[in-house]
């Protein structure tokens, strides 16, 4: 049975499924026949997302990325340079120098505060091109590792950058795929899929299109297939139901961002003995 497909609709989930009249949690798409799925979302299970709808929807979601923080400023990089214990005891060593050649009086120039001067100058400005290199590797990554998604829209197939998935598009998945966005699964064929990067398992997954239990865990829900998952075996169709930061691996990403970093002990001791 396919469904009607009308205007756009947010991609969280609490949006793209309409509340109960009674107020209840909705039932969350891996406890659900695909064909309620697309329902909800307006979708259609063999001709997909109208194009009109898609722009739309893009349009109110957003790209499927996860959220980056914008790099600091070469100023940041660089004052950031000056915050190490072991760099305060630099200046604090340049500072005592001079006092030292002022209180002196002496008529040549101070060798030591300026020798101290250039190796603290020199190894900020090594640290900022290092911290400069490596930023510029990780955008290059990013671009090079840029997947593209293969998507059914207005009943055709077609090829688009993974970050204009949006939910209620069907994915066409083959082996070898990298899975972009969280997706209710609505067809199947000898489907399994690498999870390692998101639950650890070592083994493939068999999946197929059986709805699972409503607390199923991410490792349980068979009818699914996640963002940063990759196909290994066979072919699918799956319906899109989260997309960026709403995500299984977007939740991950928001976690370690939250999550304090800790010192090093060697780095507490470098600092105790500073």
């Amino acid at each position: 049975m396919r469904s009607s497909r009308s205007g756009p609709e947010p991609g969280d989930r609490a949006a793209a499924v309409p509340a109960r009249a009674d107020g209840s949690t909705p039932t969350p798409p891996w406890a659900e026949p695909s064909e309620h799925i697309a329902s909800e979302l307006r979708t259609d299970t063999g001709t997909g997302l109208r194009s009109a709808d898609a722009a739309a929807r893009l349009e109110s979601d957003g790209p499927n990325l996860l959220a980056e923080s914008p790099p600091p400023t070469l100023a940041q990089r660089f004052l950031a340079q000056f915050t190490d214990p072991l760099v305060g005891l630099l200046l604090a060593a340049i500072v005592v120098s001079l006092l030292a050649w002022w209180s002196d009086g002496a008529d040549e120039a101070p060798v030591e505060s300026i020798v101290i001067a250039l190796i603290v100058v020199a190894n900020a400005v090594i640290g900022v091109w290092q911290e400069g290199r490596a930023i510029d590797a990780v955008a290059a990554l990013r671009q090079l590792t840029s997947v593209q998604s293969t998507v059914i829209r207005d009943g055709r197939s077609r090829t688009l950058p993974s970050e204009q998935l949006v939910v209620g598009d069907l994915i066409v998945l083959a082996e070898g795929d990298a899975v972009s966005a969280d997706a209710r699964l609505s067809e199947t064929h000898d489907l399994e899929v690498s999870e390692a990067p998101l639950t650890g398992e070592s083994l493939p997954v068999a999946k197929s299109v059986l709805q699972s239990s409503p607390d199923a865990p991410v490792a349980d829900r068979t009818c699914m297939v996640h963002s940063g998952t990759a196909v290994t075996k066979g072919r699918a169709r799956a319906i899109v139901t989260a997309t960026g930061d709403r995500t299984e691996v977007g939740r991950i990403a928001e976690l370690l961002g939250s999550a304090e970093v800790d010192r090093t002990p060697l780095q507490r001791q470098i600092d105790q003995l500073s």
